[in-house]
């Protein structure tokens, strides 16, 4: 049993994307296999930020016990804390 909705390439080929269930993922069976699973665009984007998002708090947590660099050596150029004043 499966958490998802099975489709074969004959379903697509006969009904198109008509197929495809409205806003869930679908396996798709090749040769009766799980081959694939399609994913709505909004799922699979929210997913890959995901992934992005674990991957940046891994490194983060590899790098916590490194040494830092004061924001004023690193970025020397810039103004730090002090307030810009404008020429009339």
């Amino acid at each position: 049993m499966s958490i998802f909705p099975t489709i074969t390439l004959r379903d697509i080929k006969r009904r198109g994307t008509n197929a495809l269930p409205k806003g869930q993922p679908v396996y798709l069976l090749v040769n009766s296999q799980k081959h694939s699973v399609v994913l709505p665009a909004e799922d699979y984007e929210a997913m890959v930020e995901l992934i992005e998002e674990l991957d940046d708090i891994r490194v983060i947590g590899e790098r916590r016990h490194e040494k830092g660099i004061p924001l004023e050596k690193a970025f020397p150029k810039l103004n730090h804390g002090r307030r810009h004043s404008v020429s009339r």
